[in-house]
């Protein structure tokens, strides 16, 4: 094991749901259905929304049903996270705050490079939309960004993909779920056909695996949490200002 005192375990019930609900929520069914029901609206009632807007929207309801869904199966444990981290609160910040923002920091600067030189843009196309959209509506995706997606991609992709598999291999428990990250956000433009987007998965995935290295060093999701969020922050400063 890489830390010993790693004791965040997840529950049975918890993997099926992330299996059976959630991961294909994640991954096509809620984009789909959401827009497919924003679509209907749009041309039922004759409103006028235009393509960033729409996006917007779209990412606001999706992060908050799967906040809804995430935080009804990990109630307990995150319960139980606070009270800890509240219990070693100083330290907990200081590697939420600083430690994580300077490791993710470095693995996007790596990221980029490894990036750059297999031929990818400096630029994600991922990247580029959620840029797009928080030049056009910057108070919502300031939440999304900043607080929605950082807390719901961390209680699944670490605080349930990392947790599950930490307990088989530890190892490949940073590699598998440092994957998953990253392919979520390339995700998109992979399936529409732009294979060139696979070289950015290395940028999301090195964050992805700075991430769980916190969650495994602190033994608590909200430090991983905490350093999302401030590196969201800091990003969307850069786009905004």
């Amino acid at each position: 094991m890489f830390n010993q005192h790693f004791s965040r375990r997840v529950p049975t019930q918890v993997k099926w749901m992330f299996i059976l609900v959630i991961l294909p929520l994640y991954m096509y069914c809620g984009s789909l259905i959401l827009s497919a029901l924003f679509k209907f609206i749009i041309l039922q009632f004759h409103i006028q929304f235009d393509y960033n807007q729409l996006n917007a929207y779209l990412n606001l309801i999706f992060d908050l049903i799967l906040l809804v869904l995430a935080g009804w199966l990990l109630k307990d444990s995150m319960i139980e996270q606070f009270k800890d981290f509240k219990k070693n609160i100083k330290n907990n910040l200081f590697y939420g705050c600083i430690v994580g923002v300077l490791l993710i920091y470095v693995c996007q600067i790596i990221g980029g490079l490894l990036t750059l030189a297999l031929g990818g843009n400096q630029t994600s196309e991922n990247q580029q939309l959620i840029e797009s959209i928080t030049t056009s509506y910057p108070v919502i995706m300031i939440f999304v960004s900043c607080i929605l997606a950082p807390i719901v991609e961390e209680m699944l992709f670490r605080g349930i993909v990392f947790g599950w598999i930490y307990e088989w291999n530890p190892k490949m428990a940073h590699l598998i779920s440092a994957f998953i990250f990253g392919f979520i956000h390339i995700m998109s433009a992979v399936f529409a056909g732009n294979l060139l987007e696979w070289v950015q998965i290395f940028s999301y995935g090195l964050m992805g695996f700075a991430l769980s290295y916190l969650y495994e060093k602190q033994n608590n999701i909200y430090v991983p949490i905490l350093s999302h969020m401030m590196n969201n922050i800091i990003s969307m400063c850069l786009v905004l200002l």
